[in-house]
Parts: structure tokens; C-alpha cells; sequence
């Protein structure tokens, strides 16, 4: 998992088993990349079921033409192509949910004790949608560390418009106060499979890349943050009702979601 030049992200990747079998490690990477693949963490079926629930929430939000349901991305305002939408905890998503954070909980506790729900969300872009510019979600500076958590619901190749994703420069003070430029030799792309997963550090360097393909491109991502006043930078995707409430806990040695006033909604 070394972070070397490359064009795919075979050197940062991980099978969803290491992830209970040496969770300090792949956090440790984490903590040095800012960026972990974890292969096959979501089966088919749970991926598919949430990209139909996501291509429903998106078609009924647009027609209803409430801003309310989107999140503030480079695009969103100037061509239409690329939507942040703000997801509700149906059934899919709590299925999700507790898959990812079954495997998860151990690399997110070798990072932090607990965590907190920031943004709950999907990353649609359709085609010609021509990508973002380079840019990080929170401050270098300013905001402590938030992770997300980004799913392929569906295979994502390189004409479908990957995330492209510039390891360590989340640690690099000078390039986020741009006193230099990005290194494209070391940029990764996160082409995935569908149940695929990426962590991000959010002060990660990363942008969209155009979608040339005639598909669709949905991501389903999570961000967590210590229990604390969010940051900042973030484009906090989250819809209101679940601000400030949704805590990550363990419970009989699974992980759940507990409310502000420790309901579990998982």
C-alpha cells in the first residue's frame, strides 16, 4: 500500500477480510495516504438496491425542484450534470450502512474512539458532465479529520468519470496553501467495481473526472467526524434531521447508529 506514481489504485488497496484481521494496519496506512480501497465490501445485491432507490430519490427530488435535498458541488450550479443528493435512511441505506460499518468499525477506532455522522449522501453525474476542479472537501488548516466513505453502486471504469485522488497531499501544507502545484504523475484514479469501496481523508486533494461514457455515475459515501462542531470546509451533505444526532456506538460487538437521544436507527 505504498503510495507510489500509478494510474489505478492496485498499491492502495485491501480486501474487505483485512479489514477485521489487521485494522491497525490498514488504518495506519490511512493515516500516511489518505486513501484506502477496500474491494467487495458491499455485495451486489445491497449495491443495487440502494442504486435504484438512488435513481428514484433523484428523479423526484429534481421534478420537485427543492435545493433543500442537494449539497453544494463544483458543477451542480453550472451544467445540471453532476447532483450531491442528500439521502433519508430507508431500508437500502440502513442495510448499507450496517455492511460498511460492520467491516469498518475496527480502522475507524484505531483512528478515533468515536465518530459521528456528517454526510449521508449520493454523487450522481450523467454524461458530459466535464468534471471538477482539483480541490479538498475540508480545510488543511482549519478543520480537524473527517473519513468518507465512498461505494460504487455499479462498476465505474475510466470514460465513467472516476474520482481522481492525489495521495499524502492531504499532509502537504504547501500545496493547500498554493504555494505549489499538483504532481499529476502521482494522481490515482478510483476506477471500482460495484460493492467497491474508497476512504477519503477529506482534506485529500481529489476532483470528479468527465464522465465520456453514455452511463450514469452514482456513488453512495458516508463522512464521519469526531462528536464535535462540523467542519468548515465540508459541503456537510447531510439532510437536516439528522445533523448533530447520528453517533456511531458499538453494541454486542456490532456496530449501529445511535440518535441524539440514543434511539437506534440501525
Amino acid at each position: 500500500m505504498s503510495a507510489v506514481a500509478t494510474s489505478s489504485l492496485d498499491g492502495f488497496s485491501v480486501d474487505a477480510a483485512a479489514l477485521v484481521d489487521n485494522p491497525r494496519q490498514v488504518a495506519g496506512a490511512f493515516r500516511r495516504d489518505g486513501l484506502v480501497k477496500v474491494k467487495r465490501i458491499l455485495p451486489a445485491d445491497v449495491a443495487e438496491a440502494v442504486c435504484k432507490r438512488v435513481h428514484e430519490e433523484l428523479a423526484s427530488r429534481r421534478a420537485e425542484g427543492d435545493s433543500t435535498y442537494f449539497g453544494d458541488v463544483y458543477g451542480y450550479e453550472d451544467t445540471g450534470q453532476r447532483w450531491d443528493l442528500k439521502l433519508r435512511l430507508s431500508s437500502e441505506v440502513k442495510d448499507a450502512l450496517r455492511i460498511l460499518l460492520e467491516s469498518l468499525q475496527g480502522v475507524l477506532e484505531s483512528l478515533r474512539p468515536s465518530w459521528q455522522l456528517t454526510e449521508l449522501a449520493a454523487m450522481c453525474t450523467f454524461p458530459a458532465d466535464p468534471g471538477q476542479p482539483v480541490h479538498a472537501d475540508t480545510s488543511h488548516v482549519y478543520d480537524q479529520q473527517v473519513v468518507t466513505v465512498f461505494v460504487a453502486l455499479h462498476d465505474i471504469p475510466a470514460e465513467r468519470g472516476p474520482t481522481k485522488m492525489y495521495p499524502r497531499s492531504h499532509l502537504d501544507g504547501e500545496l493547500h496553501l498554493g504555494l505549489k502545484e499538483v504532481d499529476e504523475s502521482c494522481a490515482v484514479l478510483c476506477t471500482m467495481e460495484c460493492g467497491d469501496c474508497v476512504l477519503m481523508d477529506s482534506r485529500l486533494l481529489h476532483c470528479g473526472t468527465a464522465n465520456k461514457s453514455d452511463l450514469h455515475r452514482f456513488l453512495f459515501y458516508s463522512s464521519w467526524m469526531p462528536p464535535a462542531r462540523r467542519s468548515r470546509g465540508s459541503t456537510n451533505t447531510l439532510l437536516p434531521e439528522y445533523e448533530d444526532r447520528l453517533i456511531l456506538v458499538q453494541a454486542h460487538s456490532s456496530s449501529s447508529l445511535r440518535g441524539g437521544s440514543q434511539e437506534e436507527v440501525t
